[in-house]
């Protein structure tokens, strides 16, 4: 063992103290169930030595209890195991395996059905679903990983792609560990970097496998990228999400909308409540379990979805309100300032994504000029509007809104609606629509005449 009295922590020291801290172990007591000398751990952890013998590394790890693709983690940052050999060893153990779930699928059920079967009977090798942040991608995009693996002798990848994705689906705290994190941005550097995908379409080989991509909305995302691999890998089925197409011919994009909402004038009633009221329902229930659901209350609630557009991610940061106000009080903020309602509740709580306002903020200033000028004329009428009539009142060339209203309808900033006598109409979410009218509150003059 090289030793390094000035040296800064190496990799195996930081590794090392990762593992024995995951452990729940002192150096003292690392010592004594290793029989490594505490002087040679702290050196280790220290950087003041490098390169530990392979029979220091076995010890440790024996005593650290490691297994797996921790065992391969610690070996490889002594410099004694190849990148390749590491990476195989992971991914042969599954390191990128599907998480599990933390919240329930609710209101999905027939997605589920159409993506699931369209991936196990192999008529869609690509596919990617798009929709609203917050709408619930990841979500969906886990229950298909779930299920496929389930039901075909197969393997799933999962891929982060992003910070902000998957922060609904497995809750707070529930992150990839370290071999899950370096097998899968070494899998997302190949397939968004320039070089040759060789290396990954060895990797994946003949196996049957699906890959999903959660968030790949990075600028470098390429989905010819993702053509090129599924060329090289026979076995292999990708899906993605995102929040625009790829703009790639060959991907089926499956716009993903907000979950229903009852129609306005229902009766109100459990019996027969939309998707998204269950929902809302189910957090009242939990956060205030000696609050009888009363008509009141479910139509409290669904006036409260309705006002946040039924997105999965809206109603559940409401629900971080209800210990301190009702579901009348919540609709009765929401009718006039939706907004306030999903900023983050706790401290902290934006870290994984969870700051829908400005995802959606995002979402809008990225748009390109033409769907861009339709949702802002859009914005200014909150009733639904037949497409003939937007084309009317926007004039110019029909294709270019036509194209403009597709765009949106895929991004999900506007809905579709069926207009009795009217035939089909679209409006705004409402979020899109007060985050709008918020910054032409706050743009200057100037800018206001583009909005």
């Amino acid at each position: 063992m090289h030793s390094d009295p000035g040296a800064e922590p190496t990799r195996f020291g930081s590794t090392l103290q990762l593992a024995r801290k995951r452990a729940g172990l002192t150096q003292e007591q690392l010592a004594a169930a290793s029989g490594v000398s505490i002087r040679a751990i702290r050196d280790l952890e220290l950087g003041r030595a490098n390169r530990p013998r392979r029979e220091t590394i076995r010890l440790l790890a024996d005593a650290l209890d490691l297994t797996g693709s921790h065992r391969v983690l610690l070996d490889h940052a002594s410099g004694h195991a190849s990148v390749d050999t590491t990476l195989r060893q992971m991914y042969e153990e599954d390191a990128a395996s599907a998480p599990a779930a933390v919240y329930p699928l609710i209101g999905r059920e027939r997605e589920l059905d159409v993506l699931a079967r369209a991936l196990l009977v192999g008529q869609e090798r690509l596919l990617s679903l798009v929709g609203f942040p917050g709408v619930g991608k990841s979500r969906l995009a886990l229950a298909v990983a779930h299920r496929y693996e389930a039901e075909r002798e197969a393997r799933v990848i999962w891929l982060p792609a992003s910070p902000d994705s998957g922060a609904t689906p497995f809750g707070p705290g529930a992150g990839p560990d370290r071999a899950q994190s370096l097998l899968a941005s070494w899998m997302l550097d190949r397939l968004t970097g320039n070089g040759p995908l060789d290396e990954l379409a060895r990797l994946i080989g003949g196996r049957r496998t699906l890959l999903v991509i959660d968030g790949y909305d990075d600028p470098a995302a390429d989905g010819g990228r993702l053509l090129r691999l599924l060329a090289g890998c026979d076995g292999l089925q990708v899906l993605v999400t995102m929040r625009s197409p790829l703009p790639v011919l060959g991907v089926r994009a499956v716009p993903l909308a907000p979950l229903p909402l009852a129609p306005p004038g229902a009766e109100p009633g459990q019996g027969t409540a939309s998707a998204a009221v269950r929902l809302m329902l189910s957090h009242v229930s939990y956060a205030r379990p000696s609050l009888q659901q009363t008509a009141s209350v479910t139509e409290a609630v669904t006036g409260l979805c309705r006002q946040l557009d039924g997105i999965p991610l809206a109603l559940n940061l409401a629900a971080g309100w209800l210990p301190m106000y009702s579901p009348e009080q919540l609709h009765s903020v929401a009718l006039d300032s939706p907004l306030d309602l999903v900023e983050p509740v706790f401290d902290g709580e934006s870290e994984g994504g969870l700051d829908l306002g400005t995802l959606i903020g995002s979402a809008i200033t990225t748009l390109r000029p033409a769907p861009a000028r339709v949702l802002a004329a859009l914005a200014l009428h909150p009733a639904p509007c037949p497409t003939e009539e937007v084309q009317r009142r926007l004039g110019g060339p029909p294709q270019e809104t036509t194209r403009a209203l597709h765009g949106l309808l895929l991004r999900g900033l506007i809905r579709e609606e069926r207009v009795p006598g009217a035939g089909t109409a679209v409006s705004v979410l409402n979020l899109v629509r007060h985050t709008l009218h918020a910054a032409r509150q706050h743009a200057p003059l100037t800018a206001i005449a583009h909005l």
